[in-house]
């Protein structure tokens, strides 16, 4: 069983993880950075695997541009889908789902959640449409939403750091 401490530190550790991402897209933005690629790799086990290809997909500016908007995917993917999985088992573990669901973001989030885990497209099942709509901050999930893809315009960085502070807020704030 998942204790609170534990939960706290895993969220931590994806928060950590979340920002050593920005941090490589800031490095790979520079570029000073691709010409260190070109002679870097990674060696694990009995495998090798050279950082060139990297530099030259990161030296084109329309690549990278491709490259690093999926590397940010992956991170919001990642924090937004694994924080709110970590919550929910706790939760589930620990008799507090109503309290989790009680959250004024939990079904922004639970169909943002979704939306990371089905292609970044919107998928509204029986239960999401009657729930909609669905407003958190200056956002609103609505049914013309439904089969569209989310747009990094409408949950990006800042709102995928927003999101994470609710969930903090309510793990250490109101999660007993």
């Amino acid at each position: 069983m998942i204790t609170k401490e534990n939960l706290v530190s895993q969220l931590e550790n994806a928060k950590n993880n979340y920002l050593l991402g920005l941090a490589a897209i800031s490095l790979f933005s520079n570029e000073k950075v691709h010409r260190t690629l070109e002679e870097s790799h990674a060696s694990f086990g009995q495998y090798t695997v050279q950082f060139e290809q990297i530099s030259t997909l990161l030296s084109e500016s329309a690549d990278r541009e491709i490259a690093l908007k999926e590397f940010l995917k992956s991170q919001i993917r990642a924090l937004i889908k694994e924080s709110f999985e970590l919550i929910k088992d706790y939760c589930e573990q620990t008799g507090q789902v109503e309290a989790f669901k009680a959250e004024p973001w939990y079904q922004f989030a639970r169909v943002i959640r979704n939306c990371l885990s089905h292609s970044y497209r919107f998928k509204f099942n029986l239960h999401d449409k009657k729930v909609l709509p669905i407003s958190w901050k200056t956002k609103t999930i609505d049914s013309s939403l439904d089969g569209q893809h989310l747009k990094l315009e409408f949950f990006g960085f800042p709102e995928t750091w927003e999101l994470f502070i609710e969930y903090q807020s309510f793990v250490n704030d109101r999660a007993s």
